[in-house]
């Protein structure tokens, strides 16, 4: 069974950098790597969006349920990335988890200054480089820190997503 590797934080901490550069490294030692993004989920939902049309955290229980699948099968390790900040979203994200996974909850995290100026530096982001949007999601995230179950927590402030992998991978136990 697949090793669960799963990345939260607020918005543009680098948990998505962070993914890649992590999937990089365990395939490039042989391993087979599945990134489940909660935000492409819910990039499926069309116009107005998932959070516009009130589908966000049925775009949670989806992701959820593709993360349980990918768990099933032969891939090595699913890193899921995405907001998992309340109980219910963690719920959704887990419920459709084998009884036997094995978990590691990794916290990315960086002051709202860094994040919001990351955000706008990015002409790819969307409602992340809003001001109020992305105030509201940090705080939010703020919010709930401490009850999201944290193995590793990581300033990306502080460290290069290339660290955090890197130490990532070395805590992994070996397969």
């Amino acid at each position: 069974m697949a090793q669960l590797i799963v990345l939260t934080g607020p918005i543009a901490a680098g948990k998505n950098t962070v993914a890649e550069l992590l999937a990089d490294l365990l395939t490039d030692a042989g391993r087979t790597v599945v990134v489940a993004d909660v935000d492409e989920v819910a990039a499926m939902v069309r116009r107005p969006g998932a959070g516009a049309a009130g589908l966000w955290f049925a775009a949670h229980e989806a992701h959820g349920a593709l993360v349980g699948q990918w768990m099933r099968s032969a891939v090595d390790y699913v890193i899921a990335v995405g907001p998992f900040h309340t109980a219910d979203e963690r719920a959704a994200l887990t419920r459709m988890l084998p009884d036997s996974a094995a978990a590691l909850w990794v916290v990315i995290d960086a002051p709202v200054e860094v994040t919001f100026a990351r955000a706008q530096a990015d002409p790819t982001r969307g409602l992340s480089r809003d001001p109020g949007f992305h105030h509201r999601a940090h705080n939010r995230f703020r919010q709930w820190l401490p009850m999201i179950p944290a193995d590793r927590v990581f300033d990306s402030s502080r460290l290069g997503a290339g660290q955090i992998a890197a130490a990532i991978a070395e805590s992994l136990p070996p397969r």
